[in-house]
């Protein structure tokens, strides 16, 4: 998710240490405490080395000890607050990246208003870096978005995969220290667009154990970036993603398949059932009626259990069998033939928000079933 580059208040922070003053002094309405931004992993005590290591050398050891890494990032970045104003949070992700064949993935982002977790629907991560290409998304709903390195904000976790680290006239050892009882050297290092982070490697297998960078928005308030690395040498693999989400579709408006499209064309609740099946006590089922058409060339699948149901409450429902007539049955369409049925969802009768997602052949549909929220004390099924 990519971290919105809003106006916040001004910082007085550098890299190793925050503003002195008491930490929890009130602030003024649409003021924002300095203590929200300090750096959330206190670096350890740095030493001076009497017999510095060539940094040159340091890092030649790392790219060839190491193969692949997992690592957590500890962060600062923008978070809402009361009243309307901006404050700060520290957020966590996981992550791991190979070195041979550079490559970089980070988990999905929480929500980041609730800072719950976000439904994965495809088993992947909202950023992967496959050698210079960096894909992105805003969440697991939404279409991947292609950049490169040399984007300067995504640079900040491009930069995490030791593969991006040259050797050049900035690099140099600022000095020693322990990390977890092992002794490290402490690199800094300068990136392709002149900022600079560091890098805590330890000394006796050049193994990456920390990484630290700062990034500034357009309004001069500084964030930060931590990376603590673990598991070297492991089995990973990282691909480039699918293609196959287009982005969220309304309802009634097409996806778009390599032989059709399929439309959400209705949304109804159904508090009662069937004779074959009713809602379990506090549920209710979801009726998202889908046009299923084929005006290509080749055959396109009809079936409801290609489909699931995400949102408040409902983390990838699987459609049931009412016994309806009007559902969805499995059926396989020819050039010029259409279909049009109920896939039916049992959610908790609070749900809402609702997405409906497909998985396709060629395609990932990911459609707004659009049901809204009640008022407060009204119940969807009395």
């Amino acid at each position: 998710m990519r971290i919105p580059l809003a106006a916040l208040g001004t910082l007085c922070i550098s890299m190793t240490a925050a503003c002195t003053g008491p930490v929890n002094q009130p602030t003024r309405f649409g003021q924002v405490s300095p203590s929200e931004f300090r750096q959330p992993l206190p670096e350890p005590p740095l030493h001076q080395a009497a017999n510095a290591a060539n940094p040159s050398s340091v890092l030649s050891q790392l790219l060839s000890s190491v193969q692949t890494a997992k690592f957590q990032i500890v962060g600062t970045e923008m978070a809402p607050r009361v009243q309307g104003q901006i404050g700060a949070q520290v957020y966590h992700l996981d992550g791991a990246l190979t070195i041979k064949a550079p490559a970089l993935e980070l988990q999905p982002w929480n929500d980041p208003i609730s800072a719950a977790p976000v439904a994965d629907i495809v088993g992947r991560g909202d950023f992967i870096m496959v050698g210079s290409t960096v894909y992105e998304r805003a969440n697991t709903f939404t279409e991947w978005q292609r950049s490169t390195v040399d984007d300067p904000y995504w640079g900040v976790f491009a930069d995490i995969n030791p593969a991006l680290w040259k050797s050049s006239p900035s690099l140099h050892i600022l000095g020693e220290a322990s990390i977890d009882g092992s002794p490290v050297w402490v690199l800094e290092l300068t990136n392709q667009f002149g900022r600079q982070f560091k890098a805590w490697i330890r000394k006796k297998d050049g193994y990456p154990l920390r990484y630290t960078a700062t990034w500034v928005n357009a309004k001069g308030s500084t964030y930060y970036t931590n990376a603590l690395y673990r598991t070297f040498n492991s089995a990973i693999e990282i691909t480039m993603p699918d293609m196959l989400n287009r982005g969220i579709a309304g309802p009634g408006v097409p996806v778009v398949l390599p032989s059709g499209s399929v439309t959400v064309t209705d949304v109804e609740f159904d508090c009662s059932g069937t004779i074959a099946r009713r809602p379990a006590p506090h549920d209710k089922f979801v009726l998202v009626t889908l046009a299923v058409v084929d005006e290509g060339t080749g055959e396109v699948l009809a079936s409801p259990e290609v489909w699931r149901l995400y949102g408040d409450g409902v983390n990838g429902a699987a459609p049931i069998d009412t016994g309806s007539p009007g559902i969805l049955r499995t059926q396989t369409l020819s050039p010029g033939n259409q279909v049009s049925g109920a896939v039916v969802f049992e959610v908790p009768e609070d749900a809402y928000q609702l997405m409906v997602v497909g998985h396709l052949a060629g395609a990932t549909a990911v459609m707004n079933a659009g049901l809204p929220m009640l008022p407060n004390g009204t119940q969807a099924c009395p």
